[in-house]
């Protein structure tokens, strides 16, 4: 990122919390992304690119790297994907963000069923770290517009992790509506590997478990993904 001189007096002379003005009428996914690039450990490893650093003090710092961020967000073609990005790319500070109990405890899970299913994918090593960052970020992204619909599916993800998926009675004790039923044959019809068949019954519960108390609901999403 290049840095200008007008940017960090434009920085040095923002009065206002930084931060949060920023954050306002912005993407979810920016508002993310600028929490963690705005963390003091963020700031401290990159303060060598920012010209005159050593004169400024760290509210200061902070504006710079805000006003950089909201000019490099103005030029991305597609702003989503650049702030999604800018997640993933500084997820190792993990300072910066704290989240819910529940999902710290279904992430060393969640890991688990990603490495068993690469465990004889000796040319993918890296997939099941790729598929982790994708799913934090994910994570990340609806804890700042759903807080509470993260919790549920961290809820859900241990409930599912737990579930034997080769028990022969998986589809008496994980029941769906027809419509859904209907869906998932024909899914199953065109598998190839077994690690997809695997990921069809993890399905299975997932929709039967978090739609219990609204059938409805998953008669409507069968139907509108059977479409």
């Amino acid at each position: 990122m290049k840095f200008s001189r007008l940017s960090v007096l434009i920085a040095l002379f923002t009065l206002f919390n930084p931060v949060q003005a920023a954050e306002d009428n912005t993407l979810p996914e920016c508002r993310v992304a600028l929490r963690l690039i705005t963390s003091p450990d963020y700031i401290r490893d990159h303060q060598g690119e920012i010209p005159d650093a050593n004169t400024m003090d760290e509210n200061a710092k902070v504006s710079f790297v805000v006003n950089l961020f909201k000019e490099n967000i103005s030029k991305a073609d597609h702003q989503e994907q650049f702030c999604t990005a800018t997640i993933r790319d500084n997820l190792g500070y993990t300072n910066a963000y704290h989240l819910p109990q529940q999902c710290v405890e279904f992430l060393p899970l969640l890991k688990k069923s990603f490495e068993d299913k690469v465990s004889y994918k000796k040319d993918l090593p890296n997939f099941a770290r790729l598929k982790m960052e994708e799913s934090i970020v994910d994570m990340l992204i609806l804890d700042e517009t759903a807080p509470d619909r993260l919790v549920q599916r961290c809820e859900v993800g241990i409930q599912v992790m737990h579930v034997n998926l080769n028990d022969k009675h998986l589809k008496q004790r994980y029941p769906l509506p027809p419509a859904c039923e209907a869906l998932f044959d024909d899914m199953e019809k065109s598998l190839i590997l077994p690690s997809e068949l695997e990921t069809i019954r993890r399905q299975r519960v997932i929709f039967a478990i978090e739609n219990k108390d609204t059938p409805k609901k998953l008669v409507d999403i069968c139907e509108e993904i059977s479409k």
